[in-house]
C-alpha cells in the first residue's frame, strides 16, 4: 500500500470533508479547504484517497487501467465484480467501449429530443396534481422524483398496467447491491433481475418491431456482439439508477434559486431565454453526484507527484471539480449567467469513458421540470421556516424533501400550443 498520508507538499493536513456525520449541507468551505491544502490525501472517514480538483479527478477518469470500475464504482470490494455482471458503472474497456456502443445509438440525442412533448406533458400534470391538492406541496415526492420515474418508464416502453410494479421494484434494490465480496446477490436484486429477464425475454419473442428503449437492447449488434439476458437487466439497472439522479437534479436547481433571490428574479424575468444557462449551471453548483469511487489495479500518478499503489480506494468528487478555481471563476457563487461557450465541460456527468450516457434525457428533464414549475406557479418559493436537510454519504447530493408554496391559481399548462 502507498503512503497515502503523505500529501505532495509533504505537510500532514487533515481533511476538512465530512462525508457522514457532520457532512454539511453545504460542503463548499470544507472542500475548497482540501483543495487548497491536500487536493489528494487519504481520508480516513472514507478510507480512500480523497481527490477534490478538476484536473486530479480527469486523470482518475481517464486511467481506466490503473483506476478500475469493476470492484465497484459505489464502494470499491476487495474483488472485481463477476465479470458476468460487469456492465457500465461496473466495467472497464473494452468491455465498456462494446457495452456503450450498444446503447449509444439508442439515447442519441435526437431520440431524446423527440420526448420533449412527452417532458412537458407530464410537468404539465404533475403540477395539475400539485395544484389539485393546494397551495403547499413537497418538490421532491409531488414534482422532482414522479418526473424522473415517468421518463424511465416511458423510454423503456414500460406497459401503463405494470409501471408502478416496475417503480416498486427498481426501488427496492440499486447498482450498489449486485453482487457482495462473495459474488452473490440479495433477494431483492435475484427478484428484480427475474422481472427483467422475463421482460427481455417478452421483447425478444415479440421481434424488434417496438422503439422503445428495451426493444432497441434485446436487438442491438456491433461487430457480432449482443447483449446476453444478464447484460441488458444489469444495464437497465444502471439506467435507472442514473434516472433516478435528475429529481435531485431538479431540486437542487429549484433549491439553489429560492436560495439566490436576485439569480431568482433576473430567471423569471426571461425564463426561456435563460433556462439553457440556469440547468448548465445547476449541474455545475449543485449536481445531484458528490463523488464516485474506484479501485487502485497498477501504480498510477494523480498530481502532484502523488502515486497511488494497487489495493488504493480513490474516492474523487465532482462537486469539487466543479467548484474548483482553477475551471470556473467565482466557484462558490451561483451564477446563471454564464458564458458556457466559453467555459470548460461541467463534472457532473463525469468524464472519459464513463462520461453519463443518460446526459441528453437528464438535462430535457430539469430543462422543462424547472421552467414549466416556474412559469405556472405563482410566487414559487421555500415555505417559510423550512429548513431542508441532504441525504448523508460521499455519493449524491440530494435533499431529503423541499416544502414549497404558491400564490392561487395555476397558470394555464404550457404544453398547449
Amino acid at each position: 500500500m502507498s503512503d497515502v498520508t503523505a500529501e505532495p507538499t509533504g505537510e500532514k493536513v487533515k481533511p476538512a470533508f465530512k462525508p457522514y456525520d457532520g457532512k454539511a449541507d453545504h460542503p463548499w468551505e470544507e472542500l475548497a479547504h482540501d483543495r487548497a491544502r491536500c487536493p489528494v490525501v487519504h481520508h480516513p472517514e472514507l478510507n480512500s484517497i480523497q481527490v477534490t480538483t478538476y484536473e486530479g479527478m480527469k486523470t482518475v477518469t481517464r486511467n481506466n487501467a490503473a483506476f478500475s470500475s469493476t470492484h465497484s464504482a459505489s464502494w470499491p470490494m476487495e474483488k472485481p465484480v463477476p465479470v458476468e455482471n460487469q456492465v457500465f458503472a461496473f466495467a472497464d474497456p473494452p468491455r465498456h467501449t462494446r457495452q456503450r456502443r450498444l446503447v449509444v445509438k439508442a439515447l442519441s440525442a435526437s431520440r431524446i429530443e423527440s420526448m420533449r412533448p412527452f417532458a412537458e406533458r407530464t410537468a404539465n400534470d404533475l403540477i395539475d396534481a400539485v395544484v389539485a391538492k393546494g397551495d403547499e406541496f413537497d418538490l421532491m415526492a409531488d414534482f422532482a422524483e414522479p418526473m424522473s420515474e415517468a421518463h424511465i418508464c416511458e423510454l423503456l416502453g414500460i406497459p401503463d398496467d405494470v409501471r408502478q410494479q416496475f417503480l416498486h421494484m427498481s426501488m427496492l434494490t440499486d447498482t450498489t447491491a449486485q453482487a457482495n465480496s462473495a459474488g452473490t446477490a440479495s433477494p431483492e436484486v435475484e427478484n428484480w433481475r427475474q422481472f427483467l429477464k422475463e421482460a427481455v425475454q417478452s421483447r425478444r419473442a415479440a421481434g424488434p418491431g417496438s422503439d422503445d428503449l428495451l426493444t432497441t437492447l434485446c436487438f442491438a449488434e456491433e461487430d457480432g456482439y449482443q447483449f446476453d439476458e444478464n447484460e441488458i437487466g444489469l444495464v437497465l439497472m444502471g439506467l435507472i439508477a442514473g434516472g433516478g439522479s435528475t429529481g435531485p437534479a431538479i431540486g437542487n436547481l429549484a433549491y439553489a434559486l429560492e436560495q439566490h433571490p436576485e439569480q431568482k428574479a433576473k430567471y423569471l424575468a426571461d425564463i426561456d431565454g435563460l433556462t439553457d444557462a440556469a440547468v448548465d449551471e445547476g449541474f455545475r453548483y449543485d449536481g445531484p453526484i458528490l463523488g464516485l469511487y474506484r479501485m487502485t489495479l497498477q501504480e498510477g500518478t494523480i498530481q502532484d507527484g502523488f502515486r497511488a499503489s494497487p489495493g488504493d480506494r480513490i474516492w474523487f468528487s465532482l462537486a469539487a471539480a466543479n467548484h474548483d478555481p482553477e475551471a470556473f471563476d467565482r466557484p462558490d457563487e451561483f451564477i446563471l449567467d454564464r458564458n458556457w461557450s466559453e467555459l470548460p465541460p461541467v463534472m457532473a456527468f463525469g468524464h472519459g469513458p464513463h462520461h453519463c450516457i443518460g446526459m441528453n434525457l437528464g438535462r430535457l428533464q430539469v430543462e422543462v421540470g424547472i421552467s414549466t414549475l416556474y412559469k405556472r406557479l405563482p410566487n414559487l418559493r421555500l415555505r417559510p421556516g423550512f429548513q431542508p436537510r441532504q441525504i448523508p454519504g460521499p455519493l449524491f447530493r440530494a435533499w431529503t424533501s423541499l416544502e414549497m408554496v404558491h400564490d392561487g391559481p395555476a397558470r394555464p399548462r404550457t404544453d398547449v400550443s
